[in-house]
């Protein structure tokens, strides 16, 4: 029980520890060695759900274990979507709508003018 004790150490919701030494138990030849397991709840730590609200939204330790929480991706990519803005907000994402209509800044002669070209397309093709 001493990689529980570890896994317990790092894990930042300290809640129904005898439920999650159980789980602990259950666990064991499905999870992964413990390095792994606390580098994902220290990834997971650092992700708006588990920090918003006071970790309101983290799950207890035997819940984690039993779902296999270690294996959730981080990265939410939504469609459309560039750094957390919709495509139209950031340059680089007027650039991405862009080439996928088929049109290349260089054709035109400023950006504010491809950015209206893409707007325009982008409306066509809705």
């Amino acid at each position: 029980m001493e990689e529980f004790e570890e896994f317990w150490k790092h894990y930042p919701r300290k809640v129904a520890k005898a439920d999650a030494r159980k789980a602990w138990l259950q666990t064991k030849n499905y999870r992964p060695d413990l390095q792994t397991l606390i580098a994902a709840v220290l990834a997971q730590c650092k992700t708006e759900q588990w920090m918003r609200n006071s970790g309101a939204f983290i799950p207890y330790p035997a819940t984690w274990l039993r779902g296999e929480r270690w294996e959730d991706e981080l990265t939410i990519v939504l469609p459309d979507v560039v750094n957390e803005k919709p495509w139209h907000e950031t340059a680089s994402g007027i650039e991405a709508k862009g080439k996928e209509l088929g049109l290349d800044p260089s054709q035109f002669g400023s950006f504010p003018a491809f950015k209206v070209a893409v707007m325009r397309q982008a409306m066509k093709a809705a």
